[in-house]
């Protein structure tokens, strides 16, 4: 997707997300709008480096302040929703996010799980309800997604879904304080529908 498309699509509004009451439903886990009572699951899952460095914007060390900010920036953004963010919840807790970003030059997929639940193929489930949110209810041909070198589980992950590699980009982690090396692919809506039977499961790490 060149980066006039990208800028050009503006998500059409989900009312149902923006009042709370969206719930897209897997196995075992819901995704849902992240909301300001999830604060301390978000620092718990994210204050961990092994987390919070498979993930480019995310500082280290990371705060509750910074999940309270991130919180209140999804409750309260103005203008056209540019990013659709969902709490991943299983067992009444939340354990991670996945969400649809419109970066201006790609609409991208991007997730993290906790470690606590890394292994037990919840980001395959989430990531697969949030790209059927993004294919259906968004209206998108294509998704892009990436994942640092050295987060090899996240590729598989993606690859799973029917993502397919592309290219190799230096992008900035801001927890390393570094470019690193990121494998970006990419996900046309057909393939995704045509493997919509594939088996789930396997090692997730976050991506």
């Amino acid at each position: 997707m060149s980066a006039i498309e990208a800028k050009s699509i503006e998500f059409p509004p989900q009312p149902a997300y923006d009042a709370g009451t969206l719930a897209l439903k897997g196995a075992r886990v819901t995704l849902r709008r992240p909301v300001m009572t999830d604060a301390h699951d978000v620092f718990a899952g994210m204050n961990d480096f092994d987390v919070v460095k498979n993930l480019s914007r995310a500082p280290w060390p990371y705060t509750l302040h910074d999940a309270v900010s991130w919180l209140d920036g999804v409750e309260n953004g103005g203008g056209p929703r540019m990013a659709y963010p969902f709490a991943i919840v299983t067992g009444g807790r939340l354990i991670g996010t996945v969400g649809i970003s419109n970066h201006g030059d790609a609409i991208e997929l991007g997730y993290w799980i906790a470690r606590d639940s890394w292994g037990r193929g919840y980001a395959t489930e989430a990531a697969r309800l949030a790209v059927g949110f993004a294919f259906t209810h968004l209206q998108l041909k294509e998704l892009e997604a990436g994942h640092f070198v050295d987060n090899a589980a996240s590729g598989r992950v993606l690859t799973k879904l029917g993502f397919a590699y592309t290219h190799t980009v230096a992008r900035f982690s801001k927890a390393r304080d570094c470019d690193v090396d990121c494998r970006m692919m990419i996900l046309p809506h057909a393939r995704f529908a045509a493997g919509q039977n594939d088996s789930e499961g396997g090692t997730d790490h976050g991506g």
